[in-house]
């Protein structure tokens, strides 16, 4: 049988998913090796128990460009610019984002001052050539760099409309230092506003040495281990890229990981037949949040980073430090969790890997929310004795008692992660009530009714194989490149000929992208967009249409269009204002073939496999342990009771009850009173 194949890398676990062409699933573990992440990939590929031959697809979410960000160990980097502009980078926006935040500092740039180089030459707002490219000049920065840096970012003035000196550089550099990557701002974000371009390019310069280091080291060991099929990479806005493609854009491969869990809600809501989800994935050092609307993933044109703008579409995604593994520590006399974790070496406590600081993971031991019977990861035994010494040494600070400590980290953990739903929605002027809450990774879904409860949501979703999602999800996405072009036109004035001339040059380079890749016309659709606002307004909105659809017909309807987008997304809108045009998009997707779904079957009474006292907010009650996999369509569990996996448990409180879906997802409601 032949198996499609998705691995992502997690803070503590790398998980690995195969999914056969009959439905066929098998799903493994293997404890992540930050040294060598390649090694953590290997060993959870093997440990699904198939060889190399037999996988026809692997797709792998990794997080190499986003760890060499997040602790600067990028590429040393230089900036090439149009003379005169050399400090667009540094100087960046005036705005403040905490406006009254007295620690606030403005990010550091990814490059030093004395690494930004003028180039004598100049586009003007149309693309045309006012200056001339001084080509020996470029040729003189080469030869000094070479040896110097590892990765050139090239960033001319306007060159969102003409990229002629741009890729001129890229070739200079070519002949001249070839060992230097060069990425261009026309190919990673061809649009206006050169600062935010500019920081777009930086970044994918800077990380971009690393992810081609680790791709080659990734793809020659699966090589060398038999696989036949093409590595693909898991990209930001929820689509896959050859390898190739992720060399070229390493700035799509930032949030690669937490994206799959997303594209496996966008699976997931349609199984079920739901249009709004909330995801939440809990692994071992972070929580990450998104969000499916009208059944698709919500993504931005725009994001940032740590305060460095990108222009790359991506997954609009909130992220906090909470985790099985995040320490429980005392500040200023304070019960604190998280950020800090403690990972996959040494873990928590109770893993018996050396690790003395208390964490989530050993506070729900400890309660009896991780049965005495659970194996994490599905082979690793816990040692109570070693959480309870871990959560003994905070708790002698603060003069609690051993359970009241794990309860504490609990309950910080808790609305720490409510708070993170919070910023996602609420902030956004997005109601969550409106949502269901799909709740995977390890520990997801042992916290996730505890969550529901803070923000009075009333429906619970457990996945089917929850702690490996983010890697199921992989599996089931399609091949994807965002085009966009700069195209300022008031609505009014704009000819329905003129947009459809720039819509059709999109829409061919979106479709000789998928070529390019191997995919077969009739797997091709293109969806294309545009980015409006109201005359004047600096933040534009999507709006998207038939590819089929009349260009007369789709200036007709595009006021209104937006004037309901406008009112959905920020709760207002102004009818009676102009609006123009920005931008053109075009996604183009090459769609996979989809596994077959295994419907489950229903099953006699649930096993039980163990009966645990598990203390509660107020008090400890006697709970009966169930084997999930023996809870079929046609039963159901009522709270309190423990539903345990090989991958993760489910923690039912008393008013709340699980019923089994036909495609095994576990959907958890208040009970009736």
């Amino acid at each position: 049988m032949e198996f499609a194949v998705g691995v992502d890398i997690g803070g503590t676990f790398t998980d690995a998913v195969a999914v056969g062409r009959d439905g066929t699933l098998l799903t493994a573990k293997a404890l992540t090796t930050p040294g060598t992440l390649s090694e953590g990939v290997l060993n959870a590929v093997a440990g699904l128990g198939i060889t190399a031959g037999e996988i026809d697809s692997f797709v792998h979410g990794t997080t190499a460009g986003l760890n060499a960000f997040l602790e600067r160990k990028g590429s040393r980097l230089a900036l090439l610019t149009t003379a005169g502009f050399r400090d667009v980078y540094e100087l960046g926006r005036a705005n403040r984002p905490a406006m009254y935040d007295l620690r606030y500092r403005r990010p550091v740039p990814l490059v030093p001052r004395k690494d930004i180089y003028e180039i004598t030459e100049r586009m003007n707002a149309s693309g045309e050539v006012v200056t001339p490219l001084d080509e020996s000049a470029v040729a003189a920065i080469a030869r000094q760099l070479d040896g110097e840096v590892e990765a050139v970012a090239v960033v001319l003035l306007h060159s969102y409309q003409n990229s002629e000196h741009e890729h001129r550089i890229a070739s200079i550099f070519t002949e001249v230092a070839p060992s230097i990557a060069v990425v261009c701002s026309s190919d990673i974000a061809p649009e206006w506003r050169e600062y935010e371009r500019t920081s777009t390019t930086a970044v994918s310069a800077y990380i971009a040495p690393v992810v081609l280091s680790y791709l080659r080291t990734l793809e020659q060991a699966l090589r060398e281990g038999g696989l036949r099929s093409d590595l693909k990479v898991m990209q930001s806005n929820g689509g896959v890229m050859t390898v190739e493609r992720a060399r070229e854009r390493a700035v799509q491969t930032l949030f690669s990981g937490p994206v799959g869990g997303t594209m496996a809600g966008v699976a997931i809501a349609k199984d079920l037949g739901l249009d709004r989800l909330l995801c939440v994935d809990m692994g071992g050092t972070s929580f990450d949040v998104s969000l499916v609307v009208e059944s698709a993933a919500d993504i931005a044109s725009q994001t940032e980073l740590e305060g460095h703008p990108l222009l790359a579409p991506s997954v609009v995604m909130h992220t906090i430090g909470a985790g099985g593994g995040s320490i429980g520590h005392v500040v200023a006399g304070a019960l604190r969790v998280g950020p800090r974790s403690a990972g996959a070496v040494p873990g928590p406590a109770c893993y018996g890997r050396g690790g003395v600081e208390p964490t989530v993971t050993d506070a729900n031991l400890i309660l009896g929310r991780l049965p005495d019977v659970a194996l994490l990861g599905g082979n690793l035994a816990l040692d109570k004795d070693a959480a309870r010494t871990a959560l003994a040494h905070v708790g002698d600070v603060l003069g609690l008692s051993v359970e009241e400590t794990a309860l504490g980290i609990i309950a910080v953990a808790d609305a720490g992660m409510a708070n993170a739903i919070r910023e996602i929605t609420v902030a956004r002027g997005i109601d969550p009530r409106d949502f269901g809450l799909l709740a995977f990774g390890g520990a997801g879904p042992l916290h996730a009714i505890a969550i529901a409860e803070e923000l009075a949501l009333g429906t619970v979703i457990v996945p089917a194989s929850p702690g490996v999602l983010s890697a199921w999800g992989m599996v089931h996405t399609d091949l994807r490149h965002d085009l966009v072009q700069t195209f300022f036109h008031q609505v009014d004035r704009l000819r329905p000929t003129v947009l459809a001339k720039a819509v059709e040059v999109l829409l061919e380079r979106g479709g000789a992208a998928l070529v390019a890749d191997g995919v077969d016309v009739d797997r091709h659709d293109l969806v294309p967009g545009l980015d409006v606002r109201y005359l004047g307004q600096e933040y534009t909105l999507t709006v998207t249409f038939d590819v089929g659809e009349d260009r007369e017909s789709v200036l007709s309807k595009l006021h209104e269009r937006f004037d309901l987008a406008h009112l959905e997304r920020f709760g207002h809108n102004n009818p009676g204002e102009q609006i123009e045009v920005v931008a053109l998009r075009v996604v183009a997707l090459g769609i996979s073939e989809r596994p077959a779904d295994i419907v489950t079957e229903s099953a006699d009474d649930p096993v039980v496999l163990d009966r645990q006292q598990v203390r509660f907010r107020e008090e400890w009650q006697e709970v009966i342990v169930y084997d999930r996999a023996s809870i079929a369509v046609g039963g159901s569990v009522s709270g309190p009771a423990i539903l345990l996996e090989s991958g993760c448990t489910v923690l039912v409180p008393t008013g709340w009850t699980a019923v089994p879906s036909q495609h095994g997802h576990l959907v958890i409601e208040r009970s009736a009173k």
